[in-house]
């Protein structure tokens, strides 16, 4: 029997283009959900998380009941292989089940095939086998720490302590079902976007 219920990872290492193939499915009127921002919001409005953040690295991981201090939480579990380990255990658990949620709500909605997820840790938190299909993005590593530093103003330093937690993109690559790079022009990545869309819509309405 076909299936008829799609739960798609958009996935990839640090400034590889996730949040631009997003833009594009939810202009194409796809659904997506951005595990960052799930994450963040169970962070502020989840008490027994909020109690376990400031029992593992202090007080100042909160400026104020509803906002994040992320700079001072990415400086100590960014340099810190196992307190990075413990946020996430803290973390990831709640985020995977808001997610499911989230996406459950949208296939009862009438016609929704297939509903996309943006998550930059689909394989280092182990839940590829959550997904149907997975996305992955893929850049050279030059031209991800550039686009980092311009969006998000920060450091040579701050983007390899991060992506030191990220998978080999070359594994990652063996492990997905769709790749897009990403070291061309916007034209190109457009055209890639529109590739691959075209072939998942392909996939997920069981058409010959």
């Amino acid at each position: 029997m076909p299936k008829d219920k799609f739960l798609i990872a958009i996935t990839g290492g640090l400034g590889t283009g996730k949040s631009l193939f997003s833009k594009y499915l939810l202009e194409k009127n796809e659904v997506v959900i951005n595990s960052d921002q799930v994450a963040k919001k169970i962070m502020t409005t989840k008490s027994i998380v909020k109690e376990q953040i400031i029992k593992l690295i202090g007080n100042q991981a909160y400026l104020n009941d509803n906002e994040l201090n992320t700079k001072f939480i990415a400086s100590q579990i960014f340099t810190d292989p196992e307190l990075y380990k413990k946020f996430n255990k803290i973390v990831h658990p709640p985020t995977i089940v808001e997610i499911q949620r989230l996406a459950q709500k949208e296939f009862n909605k009438r016609n929704r095939k297939r509903v996309f997820v943006e998550s930059a840790l689909v394989f280092e938190a182990s839940i590829e086998k959550k997904f149907d299909l997975i996305v992955l993005l893929k850049s050279d590593l030059n031209l991800r720490l550039k686009r980092t530093i311009e969006r998000d103003k920060t450091t040579p330093d701050e983007f390899y302590q991060r992506i030191q937690y990220q998978i080999d993109p070359d594994i990652a690559e063996e492990h997905s079902d769709f790749v897009i790079y990403n070291n061309g022009t916007l034209e190109e990545l457009h055209k890639r976007f529109e590739f691959i869309y075209n072939l998942i819509k392909m996939i997920t309405e069981n058409k010959k």
